[in-house]
């Protein structure tokens, strides 16, 4: 039987090798992934899409300013076309750049938790008896893992 099980790389993990070793165990094999290097990209296709947008406040702050210039325009030199497009444009702006100075500070607080010391999982394979499944399973589950499958 193959049990996979992930885990944080925490010493939880060296713990849990450990325990395995001891209960006769041998066949185990602990597999680190990579962090992401590359950032993801910004703008997305028609096919991919991460749910990270910087119209969405800008087009928001567009309408209201836009409303707000309009309403104001009636009484100003320009009239009130001219000053729904001055504010819809200076809303736009503002709103494209609040976005973009959010995402700056949640990338650096990402890039931040990296830097700590925030490291990937390990995917834990372990081959063992059908007589010792329970054992093992047991073992993972509190040792923190993060997931576990059983496979024949």
């Amino acid at each position: 039987m193959q049990i996979l099980a992930t885990f944080e790389y925490t010493t939880f993990l060296e713990i849990a090798i450990t325990e395995l070793e001891q209960k006769g165990i041998t066949e185990i094999y602990a597999v680190p992934l990579d962090l992401r290097k590359k950032e993801p990209r910004l703008m997305d296709s028609i096919h991919r899409a991460d749910g990270l947008s910087f119209m969405d406040k800008g087009m928001i702050l567009a309408f209201v300013f836009s409303t707000i210039g309009a309403s104001k325009g009636f009484v100003w030199e320009w009239g009130p076309v001219i000053w729904g497009l001055i504010g819809g444009a200076f809303g736009f702006v503002i709103g494209v750049i609040l976005s973009w100075i959010i995402y700056l500070i949640k990338r650096e607080k990402n890039q931040a938790q990296i830097r700590k010391g925030n490291r990937g999982e390990v995917i834990l394979i372990v081959q063992c008896e059908d007589s010792k499944v329970s054992v093992v399973e047991d073992i993972l589950w509190d040792h923190k893992a993060l997931g576990l499958a059983i496979t024949k």
